[in-house]
C-alpha cells in the first residue's frame, strides 16, 4: 500500500454522519465499499467506521472481524475495543457541511496507550522511516508478539491504527486531535447544550411567533448576530436579555405570557404543565455573576432534565 487513500473502507450505518462522512472520503480520494445497513452482507475492507446510533454501537461492532481496524463515530459511546473517529459537527442529510475545520477527535484503539491527549502527532509503524509522516516510533512491547506487515500503512500493533485514523482525518479536516475518553464526552455533553439544546429552543420561538402569524425570519438577523459575537468572546460576556439586566417586571409579564406554555414546553418535570421554568432559572437562580464555584446552584442539571424532555415531547408528537 503506497497511499492512505488506498484504504478500503466500510461504513456501517446509512444516517445523518455515515451519509456525510461517505461523501467526505470519496471526495479525498478513499475508496468507500459500501454504506451497510441491517441485514446485508457486510463486505471485506482495511478500516470499518461505525456511524449508527449510540445504543446500538456495541451490537453492530461484533460484527466486525477479529483484527481488522474500526472506530465510531459517537461522542459519549466507549467500547471494550477498537477507536473512536469522532466529528465535532452537526449533519443533516442534504444539507451541505465543510469538513475543512471540523474538529474530529480520535482515539487510540483500545490498548495502544501511545498518543498524550491534545496532540495531534501519531505513531511511526515499527520499521517505517520517519519520512513517511508519522510522528514517533512504535513501542515494540506494544505488539503483542506480533511482526509489523510490510505494508507503508499499518501493522499488526495494537499502537499503529490511531496514526492511521489520523492520517484518514487530515485528509478531510486540518482540525485533528488526540482525547481522552473523559474530554471527548466532555466535549459531546458540551455540543448538546450548544448545539442540540440551543436548536430546540429555536424551534419553541418558532412556536411562539406561529400563534400571532409573524415570521421565524424576523428572529434570524438576531440568531446570526448572536453567534457573530461570540467569534472572539466568551457566551457569557455577552450576555443580553431581562435576566442579565434583572427586569423583573419583564420577566414577570413573561411568565404571564407564557401561562399557557407552546406545546413543546407543556409537561415538562418542573412546569407541571402550567409555565415556563427557564425564565425563573435565569433570574433567581442563576445570577450573573454567578455565585462562586461557578456554576449555579443545580441550573445547568436543571435546564438539561427540562429541555431534554422538551424534546422528547415535540419530535414524539410529530412522529
Amino acid at each position: 500500500m503506497k497511499n492512505i487513500t488506498d484504504l478500503r473502507i466500510v461504513i456501517l450505518g446509512s444516517g445523518n454522519v455515515a451519509t456525510h462522512l461517505s461523501e467526505a472520503l470519496l471526495n479525498a480520494g478513499f475508496s468507500v465499499l459500501q454504506l451497510w445497513k441491517r441485514g446485508e452482507v457486510l463486505r471485506d475492507a482495511d478500516v470499518y467506521f461505525i456511524a449508527v446510533s449510540d445504543d446500538a454501537i456495541e451490537e453492530v461492532s461484533k460484527l466486525i472481524p477479529d483484527g481488522k481496524l474500526f472506530a465510531h463515530t459517537s461522542g459519549s459511546v466507549e467500547l471494550a475495543r477498537g477507536g473512536v473517529f469522532y466529528p465535532l459537527q452537526t449533519f443533516t442529510k442534504n444539507i451541505d457541511v465543510d469538513w475543512g475545520d471540523i474538529p474530529i477527535l480520535i482515539e487510540n484503539p483500545v490498548g495502544a496507550g501511545f498518543a498524550r491527549p491534545g496532540t495531534d502527532f501519531h505513531p511511526r509503524p515499527a520499521g517505517t522511516p520517519a519520512s513517511g509522516g508519522y510522528g514517533t516510533d512504535v513501542d515494540p512491547s506494544l505488539c503483542s508478539g506480533q511482526a509489523p506487515r510490510a505494508s507503508g500503512f499499518g501493522t499488526d500493533c495494537k499502537s499503529a491504527p490511531a496514526g492511521m485514523l489520523v492520517d484518514i482525518a487530515k485528509k478531510i479536516s486540518t482540525n485533528v486531535q488526540m482525547t481522552t475518553p473523559e474530554q471527548r464526552r466532555q466535549l459531546h455533553l458540551s455540543a448538546v447544550f450548544a448545539c442540540n439544546f440551543t436548536n430546540h429552543l429555536w424551534t419553541v420561538a418558532e412556536q411562539l411567533l406561529n400563534e400571532k402569524d409573524l415570521s421565524f425570519d424576523l428572529l434570524k438577523p438576531l440568531i446570526y448576530q448572536t453567534v457573530r459575537k461570540i467569534e472572539n468572546c466568551s457566551p457569557r460576556d455577552v450576555q443580553t436579555g431581562p435576566g442579565v439586566r434583572g427586569d423583573l417586571k419583564t420577566i414577570a409579564r413573561h411568565r404571564e405570557m407564557l401561562a399557557v406554555p407552546p406545546p413543546s414546553l407543556r409537561d415538562t418535570p418542573a412546569s407541571g404543565g402550567d409555565a415556563l421554568p427557564i425564565a425563573e432559572c435565569s433570574t433567581n437562580s442563576v445570577g450573573y455573576p454567578p455565585p462562586e464555584g461557578g456554576r449555579g446552584e443545580g441550573i445547568p442539571a436543571e435546564i438539561y432534565e427540562i429541555l431534554t424532555k422538551s424534546i422528547q415531547k415535540t419530535h414524539n408528537d410529530s412522529d
